[in-house]
């Protein structure tokens, strides 16, 4: 039922439906007057029409001629007064550009504006009306000369483009016409939104080392923020909120060295919503930057303050469209109630372990609200275990599952309604990062005697359908397995299967294959079978008798890699994604060379060595140093621990073979009585709480590291 308004109509404005009367009735003339300029154009012929255009402009006022061709050009479709309107009305329109903005034609006419203003090369006046764009109305002409804007401004500086993207209608536009905006979202997911200062920021490293100033790098937080950004307001509103110091020396530097200020324009209509989306999207590239830089302790400072923004901005979620809205009834949900996965969490399958527990959490009350992960059908690096994710949380895949119009427009909804891969905030307030909630909830929920909700799921389809089954029985027979022979999985970091350069970044995690052979030696020396897992370019293993190079050989496909896994005895793996498919499937696992700045989620049946690190003196850290807030943010690249004055070295191959022995033993099926372990008193040396999962340490390791490992501080 519609209401009309009680209020009366200020003096001198028409009520609304009079208001409407007139202007349909002006549209009515325009549009014949528009026909009738055509209709005579094309009566004068192509020469003489030319001469009449410009004799019309030449004796018309700037405005007069302004309209004429603004209205010509929505009502006949026709663009026969561009070359006039560029000539005559473009050196003027500047500085009547407070009327060429007025709202009745902006709002009217706003397609046609947009064009005229690129014509003149107005694109900051563009972006501007950019929320108002009339999105069933483009045609050709349109999409051509915004998709050159689009294109050019996401090769340099486009926050001012990406904070609007939200606004578009993306289930309006042709497959054509969203490809031109969808490079947009997938930069933003890609976390490459910030990439024109990077490149900047990189360049003045880049003078720095050459004028033999010290080297520039992302810590310390109070001087990479003035160093990084390239828009002043942006720069002054994470100083006052993460309470910096000022370097106004930084700022006057980068001014005397020719320094641009990015800003939105200050009669943007929604100029306060885009300045808050960029300064989620700001928190959000710091959550990355403070983590690679050895400054993970900002973390919970840094998410606090994204997801105050994000609460903010809550307040002015944009209405779904129809299809949108058609889907979300489809999972008996609302876009308020909408907790976005991006495709952060499907791309990588260790982030899929992550998700996992993810949706544990929500299990257990951690969090509400209904998830929806997005996924790209390209970027999915195992989409048989992904699938086993739609039983528990819809998995919308573009060029799948969803049209591309939908699968867009909720990913431009990030800064409102996006869910945190690296950061997770409890009821209580308390901020912390991603996994060390994660470890925490995995020991919480197996604790509870939770079963594993992906295991579950795993086994139930594999009864409804056995094809993999049957593959992987007719693979055991043809490496020469008997029916009783059992195998273990081992997977090893690699810097081939990554393109990591030794030495440099998070190759730090890698180890060499050599320090393994002992424990595959005693492995198959007990009657088991090895089954080397990775990728294909993996170093070649050494050749011995009951090992399979399944990574190289041409047996490999995601269903078996995964088949694989659940059916092995035990896993031998580190601080890698492959990792959490063992840990999802409750395997029992020997985690070494294990190297990790945040919680991990490891099971019960977990025994671990840890990758011995030490300080320059030569003193081991002890496990209250390794989780500690002074050393622990250290660990995630070659770079960060040499700013810490830390050495780390490979686990021994003693090390890794004694915590096979020991989860051998934990793993074997005629085992009576407990699972061998240590006593929890190592755990009162643990910093962050939870940071092992429901996990041990190998009581090798332990005892043979005890005088270091369990220094008191």
């Amino acid at each position: 039922m519609l209401f009309e308004s009680i209020h009366p109509n200020p003096a001198g404005h028409p009520a609304p439906r009079q208001r409407s009367f007139v202007q349909a009735f002006k549209a009515t003339l325009a549009g014949r007057a528009a026909r009738a300029i055509g209709w005579f154009l094309n009566a004068a012929g192509q020469e003489r029409a030319e001469s009449m255009k410009d004799l019309i402009f030449a004796l018309l006022t700037f405005k007069q001629a302004f309209m004429v061709a603004l209205v010509f050009h929505r009502y006949a479709n026709r663009n026969e007064f561009d070359r006039q309107f560029r000539y005559f009305c473009g050196p003027d329109i500047e500085k009547e550009m407070q009327w060429v903005l007025s709202n009745g034609r902006s709002g009217q006419y706003c397609n046609e504006l947009i064009l005229f203003l690129l014509m003149c090369e107005k694109e900051k006046r563009v972006l501007e009306l950019f929320p108002r764009i009339d999105w069933d109305r483009v045609d050709d002409e349109f999409m051509e000369a915004i998709g050159k804007l689009t294109k050019k401004l996401t090769s340099g500086y486009f926050m001012e483009l990406l904070a609007q993207a939200h606004t578009i209608n993306w289930t309006a536009l042709r497959p054509q016409d969203l490809r031109r905006f969808a490079e947009l979202i997938r930069i933003m997911l890609e976390h490459r939104n910030f990439r024109f200062e990077q490149m900047s920021f990189e360049a003045r490293q880049f003078d720095a080392r050459r004028d033999g100033d010290p080297e520039l790098f992302e810590a310390p937080l109070d001087r990479y923020v003035h160093e990084y950004f390239c828009d002043k307001e942006l720069i002054e509103t994470l100083v006052v909120q993460l309470g910096l110091p000022e370097h106004d020396d930084i700022l006057v530097t980068r001014e005397d060295r020719g320094q641009y200020w990015e800003r939105f324009p200050t009669d943007h209509p929604q100029r306060k919503v885009l300045s808050e989306i960029n300064l989620f999207y700001a928190y959000r590239n710091l959550l990355l930057t403070t983590y690679h830089s050895g400054e993970g302790f900002l973390v919970p400072q840094v998410y606090t303050k994204l997801t105050e923004t994000q609460k903010r901005l809550r307040r002015h979620l944009p209405a779904p469209s129809p299809e949108l809205k058609s889907l979300l009834k489809k999972h008996d949900t609302d876009l308020s109630d909408v907790k976005l996965l991006s495709p952060d969490w499907s791309a990588l399958i260790g982030h899929n372990g992550h998700l996992n527990v993810h949706l544990m959490m929500r299990e257990m009350g951690w969090w509400q609200g209904q998830p929806l992960l997005l996924a790209y059908k390209d970027r999915i690096a195992n989409k048989p275990f992904l699938s086993l994710f739609s039983d528990i949380c819809p998995t919308l895949t573009l060029g799948e599952n969803v049209s591309a119009g939908v699968w867009h427009e909720l990913a431009s909804l990030t800064p409102f309604i996006g869910d945190s891969h690296q950061a997770f905030r409890f009821e209580d307030g308390r901020a912390v990062y991603w996994n060390d909630a994660g470890s925490l909830a995995l020991k919480q929920w197996e604790s509870r005697q939770r079963s594993f909700p992906l295991r579950d799921i795993y086994d139930r389809r594999l009864l409804a359908d056995n094809r993999v089954e049957q593959t992987y029985q007719d693979y055991r027979r043809r490496w020469g397995m008997a029916d009783s022979d059992w195998f273990v999985c081992l997977h090893v970091r690699d810097a081939q299967t990554r393109n990591d350069t030794e030495g440099v970044g998070e190759s730090i995690r890698n180890a060499s294959l050599a320090s393994y052979l002992d424990a595959v030696r005693h492995i198959t020396e007990c009657g088991g079978w090895v089954v080397r897992m990775g990728g294909r370019k993996v170093p070649p293993f050494p050749q011995m008798e009951r090992v399979v190079d399944y990574a190289r050989s041409d047996d490999t496909f995601p269903e078996m890699d995964i088949h694989l896994m659940r059916r092995a005895r035990m896993f031998i793996g580190t601080t890698s994604g492959f990792a959490y498919v063992a840990s999802s499937f409750g395997i029992p696992t020997a985690m070494v060379n294990a190297l990790s700045s945040i919680g991990l989620l490891w099971s019960t049946d977990t025994r671990f060595a840890l990758k011995p690190v030490h300080r320059a003196d030569g003193q081991m850290l002890s496990l209250s140093e390794w989780t500690s807030e002074t050393y622990r943010w250290a660990y995630p690249t070659h770079e960060s621990m040499a700013r810490a004055e830390l050495v780390v070295s490979e686990s021994s191959s003693d090390e890794i073979l004694e915590t096979v022995r020991e989860v051998l033993e934990i793993s074997d099926p005629l085992r009576k009585g407990p699972a061998p372990g240590v006593d929890g008193k190592w755990e009162r040396h643990v910093q962050v709480p939870g940071f092992f999962g429901s996990s041990r340490p190998s009581r090798y390791f332990l005892e043979k590291h005890a005088q270091d490992l369990l220094r008191e501080p």
